[in-house]
């Protein structure tokens, strides 16, 4: 049905037709043609420009200049090499005359050109190369902000402009200015952050060994500047480490006895179960995956082994011996239905930093698919997790120390890499990663690109089997599941005073201050399963010089300075406020020890490292 222009708008605005969509569609239609218009002029002005610079250069300058380009671009552009050669000899390159090639052909040319073309022609020589950095955008442009200026920048989304950027991507570009918004001229790559990173400081670098202004060196140094945004910054040696996957062969004596045995398992996920091919994980280290922009979970859990049956043959395959041993304990009690054959290692190395361990992944229904890359990356985006590019400093270490631009850079590549990810698997998607709660534990800007903006939270969390059985006694479920109790640890002496201390401490904390406690909380009740305790009297001194000084270090190998710091805070608050609770007592002989704890502590920490 044809809407008239006094009938209510059809996208339910209220207005009159004539005043709402109709006028912004006759803006778009009027835009497009202003921008088919002004490209059709420009490509027109290109080829005249190109036309000049063939005429005046004759070859015994212009194949020296093309070598010259390549050598300072170190052969690096490979079929873009030609388009970044035309476009430095019209922008950048200064001839013999002093002149740049957009400058000489105006100079020769401006009276044979039209009106609208000298404008154009103007404007090219009047612009200066920049070094820009996505930061954000609207329905309509992209913003980018200039590296060493500050100023934001419009660049609109069209087709023909910038048809796809990804978060916190750069380029080193000329921006023609139309009507208040800027136009990419001429060839350019959109990189990643750290490539950007990389061409900032080396542009800074060449400013302070030159001592010429920004606008000369970006123009006298272009084609250098170009391949260190291309290349980005050299790799890093990575150490590697050896990786070992265990394989064991058994014939299967009693096929329906031993798969009876295996299905009935509660440790093994059955993943396939047909008559000739069967599979089974055992799967252990359960999180599970939250966030404020989906109903629902997405669970990640760590594949220990895999077993595949196959007629009358069962495969076994682990990358952890001790999980090949409780295996081997399982088939002993199978009274003879399984026997091994055969048993094998094969080696192979991986970058210390990769990831050995294989997930599997479910998530509820009504969570997007792509929502299982948000939750891998939020397993691994740890603020005290150590980074080695880094040092071995955390993101919080980082910040703490006065270095949060590399925690930013840190996170913006992150960023970039997760959004590209799921781009190029999904396609442009509703919900963007959240970076945002994570940058609020750090206390940094918050991302211009998550969706949610500030309200975005997001977290993971480890779940124990049972655990939805936990605190009958009418305690709150969620806390005793977020300090990881589990049915047959929620009614022990500690449980309660445990959670009792730690609502003390959080309530209406910072997230930061909650992840402390939590997270230290959790190292301390899973010392105290592990210890005969029955009571908080028989805690005595030398209970807790264990726990300092053996325990937390042994259960937290990759321990950083601060979790040491946190952990040894920690027990001096909670054995403070048990003494409170009168229910104990040598809460100030622990404090008294507590220093020197701390820095045997991190002694053994700088020993382990070195």
């Amino acid at each position: 049905m044809k809407v008239g222009r006094n009938d209510p708008c059809p996208c339910g605005s209220g207005k009159k037709h004539k005043k709402c969509c109709m006028k912004k569609n006759h803006i778009i239609r009027l835009q497009n043609v202003k921008e088919e218009r002004f490209y059709q002029q420009k490509h027109t002005l290109v080829n005249q420009l190109h036309d000049f610079i063939l005429e005046q250069v004759p070859p015994s300058v212009y194949h020296p200049l093309e070598a010259q380009f390549k050598k300072r671009t170190s052969h690096k552009l490979g079929k873009n090499q030609r388009g970044f050669f035309n476009f430095w000899l019209y922008f950048f390159n200064r001839y013999k005359n002093g002149l740049r090639g957009i400058e000489w052909f105006l100079a020769e040319n401006e009276r044979r050109l039209s009106d609208e073309e000298k404008q154009m022609a103007q404007r090219w020589a009047q612009m200066k190369p920049q070094l820009i950095e996505a930061v954000g955008e609207s329905e309509r442009d992209a913003l980018f902000r200039d590296y060493f200026s500050g100023e934001i920048i419009n660049v609109p989304k069209t087709n023909e402009n910038l048809p796809q950027f990804f978060p916190w991507n750069g380029t080193l570009a000329l921006l023609e200015p139309v009507e208040g918004a800027y136009y990419f001229n001429g060839v350019r790559t959109l990189v990643q952050p750290k490539h950007f990173q990389h061409a900032a400081t080396y542009t800074k670098q060449l400013i302070n060994e030159t001592g010429h202004d920004l606008d000369q060196v970006l123009t006298d140094y272009y084609p250098e500047i170009l391949t260190t945004l291309l290349e980005g910054p050299e790799a890093e040696e990575r150490e590697d480490q050896e990786v070992i996957t265990y394989t064991y062969m058994f014939l299967l004596n009693d096929k329906e006895k031993a798969e009876t045995l295996l299905y009935n398992d509660e440790d093994f996920g059955i993943d396939q179960w047909e008559e000739t091919h069967k599979k089974l994980t055992w799967q252990s280290n359960i999180q599970a995956f939250t966030d404020n922009e989906t109903e629902g979970q997405v669970r990640l859990s760590e594949v220990n082994a895999t077993l595949v049956i196959e007629n009358q043959s069962l495969t076994f395959t682990t990358n952890d011996l001790a999980t090949a041993h409780q295996f081997l304990q399982k088939v002993q009690k199978a009274d003879g239905a399984i026997t091994l054959v055969e048993d094998f290692e094969q080696r192979f190395r991986l970058p210390v930093q990769a990831d050995s361990k294989q997930l599997a992944i479910s998530y509820d229904e009504g969570v997007p698919e792509y929502f299982a890359l948000y939750a891998h990356n939020a397993l691994h985006t740890d603020i005290d997790k150590p980074i080695p590019m880094y040092q071995n400093q955390s993101l919080q270490q980082l910040v703490l120390s006065g270095q949060a631009a590399l925690a930013e850079e840190w996170l913006k590549q992150a960023e970039y890499d997760l959004y590209k990810a799921v781009y190029e698997k999904y396609g442009a998607v509703e919900i963007t990663a959240d970076f945002n709660t994570v940058r609020k534990e750090l206390g940094l800007e918050l991302s211009p690109f998550v969706t949610g903006g500030e309200s975005r939270h997001s977290s993971i969390q480890q779940v124990y089997a049972g655990q939805s059985e936990v605190a009958d006694d009418g305690a709150d479920k969620l806390i005793y599941e977020k300090l990881g109790f589990t049915p047959e640890t929620a009614h022990t002496f500690y449980a309660k005073d445990l959670i009792a201390f730690y609502q003390e401490k959080t309530d209406g904390k910072s997230e930061s201050t909650e992840r402390k406690y939590r997270s230290r909380l959790i190292d301390i009740r899973q010392m105290l399963e592990t210890s005969s305790k029955q009571s908080w009297e028989e805690c005595d001194l030398a209970f807790w010089q264990s726990l300092l000084l053996e325990d937390f270090l042994v259960q937290n190998k990759d321990a950083t300075k601060s979790m040491v710091k946190d952990m040894v805070t920690t027990v001096k608050a909670l054995t403070k406020w048990l003494a409170k609770e009168n229910k104990w007592t040598i809460d100030k002989q622990v404090a008294e020890e507590a220093k020197d704890y701390q820095s045997l502590m991190l002694e053994a920490l700088e020993t382990a490292k070195a």
